[in-house]
């Protein structure tokens, strides 16, 4: 007789917005580790299996017949001060080529729906019934993952839509701080970081974190611009990095190795903390800011050409000769 497929729902808050475009949401689709409301525990381990698999479909509640997206990537994420709780980290994108797939993209994006859900198949012999308490618990320990689900009602606790952001735009979004005109020595502050440190405290600190990379690293993290006390706390942003970060975007120093569609976004960033501090920021260059860029040839004849090709060397040996002459002075 054929098993019917079953569902585990989670639920959350705090959604971040970033981007519509592509559609690609961050989520915790599952929580493990813990007794659920249905009276289970998946363990750790218990996706392990699947995670081959991808991608998978991402359905509207459960309705196979609703294809709204797909599940990209998937990891266990342990809980934060040694806890046994782990949670199910899903990457996934929304087809924003129906109109289906732009309305739940729109439902979580916009916080009304708010929970989701995974299915999935029994392997055989992928559970075991354990007593804890004084109750009687399955632990599942091997299954096979089939889809993950938007929808209304959950019952895995401690999980959230992490974010809804575009691909390629990972920019991270300007704040408001205070700032300060110390000297600047970028590799200094970066060290003072602890290695420890998470997303949550990296985002301060930097301007750009790649998307390909675990943001819980800072090697993941480009365009650093706050001072850092020695005891690892970030604090103002500081105006020669933030300067700094302008000229890399424009050429600089081999110029900014991050996605064109990012460097808008970059520079947004560290300029509104020039800007808080009363201070015009140098243009944005787009010419110069992705490295080994040339400028379009201008309309005409050759020597057009090689006069944009001119204009673009002088500007950026100004670059770095204003670069080098900023670190001497500091």
């Amino acid at each position: 007789m054929e098993t019917a497929m079953e569902t585990k729902i989670s639920h959350g808050s705090a959604t971040k917005i970033l981007d519509a475009q592509a559609g690609i949401i961050e989520a915790y689709v599952n929580t493990m580790e813990v007794i659920d409301s249905d009276g289970d525990i998946i363990s750790k381990a218990a996706f392990d299996n699947s995670l081959g698999s991808l991608p998978i479909p991402v359905l509207a509640s459960h309705d196979q017949s609703e294809v709204v997206g797909k599940v990209l990537t998937a990891r266990a994420v342990a809980g934060a001060d040694g806890s046994r709780i782990h949670r199910l980290h899903a990457t996934m994108q929304m087809n924003m080529e129906t109109q289906a797939g732009r309305e739940a993209f729109s439902n979580v994006a916009g916080d009304f729906v708010r929970e989701w859900s995974v299915g999935f198949n029994m392997r055989p012999n992928g559970s075991k019934i354990e007593t804890i308490d004084g109750m009687s618990v399955r632990v599942i320990e091997d299954l096979d993952w089939v889809e993950a689900s938007t929808v209304i009602r959950g019952a895995s606790p401690y999980t959230q839509t992490i974010s809804a952001k575009a691909a390629e735009k990972d920019a991270i979004p300007g704040h408001d701080t205070s700032t300060s005109e110390d000297t600047w020595d970028s590799g200094e502050m970066v060290k003072r970081i602890s290695n420890d440190a998470e997303a949550n405290t990296l985002k301060k600190m930097y301007a750009y974190v790649d998307p390909d990379k675990d943001e819980d690293t800072k090697s993941a993290y480009k365009f650093p611009h706050h001072n850092v006390s020695t005891d690892g706390m970030i604090g103002s942003a500081n105006i020669k990095g933030c300067q700094s970060a302008i000229s890399i975007l424009n050429g600089a120093m081999g110029g900014a190795d991050i996605p064109d569609s990012d460097v808008t976004g970059v520079y947004k960033h560290v300029a509104g903390h020039l800007e808080d501090a009363d201070l015009e920021p140098a243009e944005l260059d787009k010419a110069q800011s992705a490295p080994g860029t040339a400028p379009a040839a201008a309309p005409g004849t050759d020597d057009d050409y090689g006069v944009a090709r001119l204009k673009l060397t002088l500007t950026q040996l100004r670059l770095k000769l204003a670069q080098a002459k900023k670190e001497f002075e500091s």
